[in-house]
């Protein structure tokens, strides 16, 4: 029976993960598939080459050798698993599934900030910072979203949870006492 990509993202992020800490390499792990996940994002033609049958493994080995160069011993020996065992298609997929792990073991999270204006990088920092502070975490990496609709405040999704502090939100609590009033 084929494993789903779901499948092949979980066992093998998994296994990066745990063979990154078993080798005590976990931060330059996580920094060399941060970097090879940005160069796949700009070029995503990459994997599909490492998967085409049209180029024999000989090809394919020496094209990953240059790829791969300046990365740790575990991100090489990792990426040739994944090309002898015809996987690099979910190479990004592979990394996401590390990443969350990485995250989960660093206490870090990752969310989104809904305003009704653009936030500045140093506004979601701090707001990120203070959410961390009180949940406990080491930080929360904030990315914006502007809805107007929301009119002012903001609305704050961080894993499971959300926080609306939206004025449109107020505005609804307030009109829902006045109704149940009457």
């Amino acid at each position: 029976m084929a494993l789903t990509r779901e499948e092949i993202a979980a066992r093998y992020g998994t296994a990066l993960f745990d063979y990154a800490q078993d080798m005590n390499a976990l931060e330059e792990v996580h920094a060399d598939l941060q970097e090879l996940r940005q160069a796949v994002s700009a070029n995503p033609k990459i994997l599909s080459v490492f998967s085409d049958p049209i180029f024999n493994s000989t090809e394919k080995k020496k094209s990953l050798s240059i790829i791969e160069e300046g990365f740790t011993k575990e991100v090489q020996t990792f990426l040739n698993l994944l090309l002898d065992y015809n996987h690099f298609l979910q190479l990004v997929d592979i990394i996401d599934c590390f990443n969350e792990l990485y995250n989960d073991n660093k206490k870090i999270m990752v969310g989104t900030a809904v305003t009704a204006v653009e936030l500045d990088d140093a506004q979601l920092k701090a707001l990120g910072q203070s959410y961390a502070k009180k949940y406990d975490l080491t930080s929360v990496n904030l990315k914006n979203e502007v809805d107007k609709s929301i009119i002012g405040g903001v609305i704050l999704k961080v894993g499971d949870c959300v926080i609306d502090g939206s004025v449109k939100n107020k505005l609804k609590k307030i009109r829902a006492q006045l109704i149940s009033k009457n």
